[in-house]
């Protein structure tokens, strides 16, 4: 029986170790830009342009592109209006907000050169 305060100890200690990842959410950040004279098509080109400079792997569709960076992910939109569009940027990251707000900046940069 002197076991037991050790085994209680380790059992409270191993539960308290399973609820913390369900506790932690990731920081989310989003950004958009109206891109004049920059169509649907070209916006998808630049976005792509910007993912392949930071050589990670990325699916997409007609109109968005996702991927993973740094213990984040990302989601890029380019909508279509005629002769301009709009890009708009979603990032998530583990643990940081600032990292996910700084990672759609520089997305929007760079797409909108």
């Amino acid at each position: 029986m002197k076991h037991l305060p050790i085994v209680t100890g380790l059992l409270s200690l191993s539960l308290s170790a399973l609820s913390l990842p369900a506790l932690a959410q990731p920081q989310i950040a989003s950004g958009d830009r109206y891109l004049e004279d920059i169509d649907g098509a070209e916006c998808l080109a630049r976005a792509d342009g910007f993912v392949n400079s930071l050589e990670i792997e990325t699916t997409g569709g007609e109109i968005d592109r996702t991927g993973y960076f740094n213990d984040g992910v990302f989601r890029i939109l380019c909508y279509d209006y005629g002769t301009d569009s709009m890009v708009i940027v979603f990032a998530a990251h583990d643990e940081s907000g600032e990292v996910a707000a700084e990672f759609v900046r520089y997305a929007l940069d760079s797409i909108n050169y």
